[in-house]
């Protein structure tokens, strides 16, 4: 069904070969009680779980451990899913059979090609224990085959000797030069069959002058392009015209956040109650978070008093967005790990996750590669503050409009600047809080449009409640800033 596809795949990768027959599958399928998918069953003839093609974004769970997973989907119905691939404690697969309660009927999956299904393999709350969520992750559902190929090819791309990443977004011919310079596809979908098939990622590739990648999540707005030399990329970056960053580079180029900002000189920890009840209200949310006895009970697990920012963080942070873009650890599970740290965020790509200490004011950060150690990255008040807006931002369901400012630059803020005049501290709070931090809040149009500058990005965004008000801030600013 997709050897051909997935042998084109595995050509830009090693040459591991499997070490699964058709005679270990036939056995495994005898313990599951149901038929593979031939899709599937092609996957585990073709690629081995050690390829390095599962070292990036999931890896394959080896075919002996494959084993089914039950899940409860709209109340009275219960799913049974397979997973057989995995991401932390998530898990991708295919639905084998559902039992209606209510009907007291089992009905099974005789599709050859089922449709995909995502859920937690490794749930650690008892919400995730019921959660099913191929709706949504990695975005939309889609069939077995195509699914295994788009995701594999991905992960081939990022998995290349040099990578570079490229914002789409602000490529204005981005999707002209893609067809010009990567004009295959791993997944040829008939336009016919268009409006039937849903996309999670995308992936294209070109064999010649050189053997080349390009792959991106589908709601992402980075677009990856791996090749075998820095010298391709550059080249090819060249001819479509494109800015880029460097994930990984051969030649010494300096790797995009590889170098931490320095490190912030010790402070006390100020409140950030006042600004995160700031932003509930501009986001028209009440800011209901655990409750005091939740609370308390991490405390007396912990033994120790949580940092003040974080019991505020949590104390107002609806769990409803604890996912809408940073993946947030619920404080029922918040545990110390054996450095003392207290890991409570990772970052939405899994390339980095964040710690606290007790006692302590400083952030840490460390990259998701089970190497590097942790590394002091800022003061824990400004930067959960900015994780509150960024949380609210990218929540779909509020309707927030979230906005790049164009041609900033970052003396634009500072005395005298451009946009100066126009933006204020919030509560002022925010002005103390970003001391030591490399993200700043500010307040703009008497509270209407929320401010996000980045000094490690050099990049400043507004967020404002409705087109209106964007329309009136970007008047406002047009003429100052150009």
């Amino acid at each position: 069904m997709i050897r051909k596809e997935l042998q084109i795949i595995k050509s830009f990768g090693e040459n591991i070969e499997s070490i699964v027959t058709f005679e270990d599958i036939a056995k495994k399928e005898e313990e599951l009680g149901f038929p593979l998918p031939e899709a599937l069953r092609e996957l585990y003839i073709i690629f081995h779980p050690d390829d390095s093609a599962f070292t990036e974004k999931g890896s394959l769970i080896p075919l002996e451990r494959l084993k089914i997973y039950k899940r409860i989907f709209w109340k009275d119905t219960e799913i049974t899913i397979l997973p057989f691939c995995q991401y932390e404690r998530y898990g991708y697969g295919f639905e084998v059979s559902r039992y209606h309660k209510s009907k007291d009927n089992m009905s099974r999956n005789n599709s050859e090609d089922p449709e995909m299904w995502g859920l937690y393999v490794l749930p650690e709350t008892p919400k995730e224990k019921k959660h099913l969520s191929g709706h949504a992750v990695p975005c939309n559902q889609s069939r077995l085959s195509q699914w295994i190929v788009e995701w594999l090819g991905y992960q081939q791309t990022l998995t290349q000797p040099s990578v570079i990443a490229v914002n789409r977004d602000k490529v204005a011919n981005y999707w002209k030069s893609m067809k010009e310079f990567f004009p295959n596809t791993f997944y040829h979908v008939p336009i016919e069959l268009l409006s039937r098939h849903r996309i999670n990622f995308d992936v294209n590739f070109v064999e010649e002058p050189s053997r080349l990648l390009c792959g991106s999540i589908l709601y992402s707005s980075t677009a990856y392009f791996g090749g075998k030399t820095d010298q391709e990329l550059e080249q090819l970056m060249k001819q479509m015209g494109f800015k880029y960053i460097w994930i990984k580079s051969q030649d010494g180029h300096p790797i995009f956040n590889s170098v931490l900002p320095q490190p912030p000189q010790k402070r006390e920890l100020k409140s950030i109650a006042p600004v995160l009840h700031f932003l509930c209200e501009f986001a028209g949310i009440e800011g209901k978070g655990v409750k005091e006895e939740s609370i308390n009970r991490a405390e007396l697990r912990l033994e120790n008093s949580l940092p003040l920012p974080m019991v505020e963080f949590y104390r107002y942070l609806p769990s409803r967005f604890y996912r809408s873009y940073n993946v947030l650890r619920p404080l029922s599970s918040l545990k110390r790990s054996k450095d003392g740290k207290l890991n409570f965020l990772e970052e939405n790509q899994a390339v980095y996750h964040w710690a606290a200490e007790v006692n302590s004011p400083f952030l840490y950060r460390r990259a998701n590669n089970g190497v590097v150690e942790w590394s002091m990255y800022g003061i824990l008040d400004g930067f959960l503050a900015a994780e509150f807006l960024w949380a609210l931002a990218c929540d779909e369901e509020l309707g927030l409009i979230l906005w790049e400012f164009p041609n900033f630059e970052p003396e634009m803020l500072g005395k005298g600047g451009k946009l100066n005049p126009y933006l204020n501290p919030i509560e002022d709070v925010t002005e103390q809080i970003a001391v030591g931090n490399t993200r700043k809040l500010y307040q703009a149009m008497d509270g209407k449009a929320v401010a996000l500058y980045d000094s490690e990005e050099q990049t400043l965004w507004f967020i404002t409640k409705n087109e209106l008000i964007q329309e009136q801030l970007e008047k406002l600013l047009r003429y100052e800033a150009y």
